[in-house]
C-alpha cells in the first residue's frame, strides 16, 4: 500500500515509518520543515514538505494514498505542562491539523484514515477494566480539541471510507517525557501522579508504531491499544529499575497533586485498560513491557 503518515518526525510518527517500511509498504512521511527530512529518509520513507494546517497543500500529498495516519501531537514535557500556554501548539494541532488531515484525505480520494487518540480520555475507573463502550470524561473545554480531532476522523468514515481511531495507553520509551521520569527517579526528585495502588496501562514506542501497521487490518471504530495494565506502585518499582535508581520512583504529595490541573489530572486517573478487541482483530500483540530489561534504550 501507499501510505501517507502526517507528524512522521516525532517520536510516534518515527516508529510508524519504521514499522510500516519493515511491512513492505511506500511510505510518505510529512513534514513542515527541511529538518525533518533526513529523520523520515533514516526511518526508509520518502519525505514530502507540506502544511499540515493547508487542507489544499495536504490534498495534493495525499493523492494516489491508500492509507493516511496521523500521529501529530505536541505535548510539552513534566510539570511546564501545568501552563496553559504550554498546550497551545498541541491543541491547535488536533483541532485545526487533524480536522485539515481527515477533510484533504476525503478529497483526495484516500481510503482510509487511521487516527492516534489518547486512553486518558477515559474516567478513573478504579480497578475495573476499560473497554471502548465505556463514556469519555470529556465534558472539560480542555479536551475540545480531542474531541474535534475525533469527530473529523468520525465524518471520513462515509461513502466507503473507513476510519480506525487508536486509543494508546500511557507511551513509554525513548521519548522526552520518559527521559524525563528517568532522570527525576535517579536523581530522587517526586515524578508521579496518581494513588499507588490505582492502575496504569502503557505503550511501548516499538509497540505503538507496530500497532500503526496492524490497524490496516481492523475495521472502523475505536479501539484500545495497551500492553498489561500494572500498578502505579509496580510501575515506580520499574522505573527505580531502568533509573538504576536507590529504589523505586517517588510520587508526588497529595497536596500537590491537588493542584495540578485539568491537563495532568487526566494522569492521576486509574485507568485498567482492556486491549482485547484491538488484539483479537488485528493479531497485534505487545512485546515489550516496563518489566523488560533496558526498554528505555530500544
Amino acid at each position: 500500500m501507499r501510505i501517507a503518515v502526517t507528524g512522521a518526525t516525532g517520536v510516534l510518527g518515527q516508529e510508524a515509518v519504521e514499522a510500516l517500511v519493515a511491512a513492505g509498504h511506500e511510505v510518505t512521511g510529512v513534514t513542515r520543515r527541511d529538518r525533518g527530512v533526513p529523520v523520515i529518509e533514516g526511518r526508509g520513507g520518502t519525505a514530502v514538505i507540506a502544511d499540515v494546517f493547508d487542507s489544499n497543500d495536504l490534498a495534493r500529498t495525499f493523492r494516489g494514498h491508500d492509507v493516511v495516519i496521523n500521529t501529530l501531537a505536541k505535548v510539552p514535557v513534566g510539570m511546564a505542562a501545568m501552563r496553559p500556554l504550554a498546550w497551545r501548539e498541541d491543541d491547535r494541532l488536533h483541532a485545526e491539523a487533524s480536522v485539515a488531515i481527515a477533510q484533504a484525505a476525503a478529497t483526495a480520494g484516500v481510503r482510509r484514515l487511521i487516527q492516534e487518540s489518547s486512553a486518558y480520555l477515559y474516567p478513573d475507573n478504579g480497578s475495573d477494566w476499560i473497554g471502548e463502550d465505556l463514556a469519555l470524561a470529556v465534558r472539560n473545554q480542555a479536551f475540545r480539541p480531542r474531541v474535534r480531532e475525533m469527530r473529523a476522523a468520525v465524518d471520513f468514515a462515509t461513502s466507503g471510507r473507513s476510519a480506525v481511531i487508536l486509543r494508546l495507553a500511557q507511551l513509554f520509551g525513548r521519548d522526552p517525557h520518559t527521559t524525563h521520569a528517568l532522570k527525576a527517579t535517579r536523581e530522587g526528585d517526586p515524578i508521579l501522579l496518581g494513588r499507588p495502588d490505582g492502575y496504569i496501562t502503557l505503550l511501548h514506542h516499538t509497540d505503538a508504531g507496530r500497532a500503526f501497521v496492524a490497524a490496516l487490518r481492523a475495521g472502523s471504530g475505536f479501539y484500545n491499544v495497551g500492553g498489561e495494565p500494572i500498578t502505579r506502585a509496580r510501575w515506580a518499582k520499574d522505573l527505580g529499575s531502568e533509573a538504576k535508581a536507590k529504589g523505586p520512583a517517588k510520587f508526588y504529595p497529595e497536596i500537590t497533586q491537588a493542584l495540578v490541573g485539568t491537563r495532568l489530572d487526566v494522569q492521576r486517573r486509574s485507568q485498567r485498560i482492556s486491549s482485547v478487541r484491538f488484539m483479537s482483530e488485528t493479531g497485534w500483540w505487545p512485546t515489550i513491557g516496563p518489566s523488560t530489561p533496558g526498554w528505555s534504550r530500544r
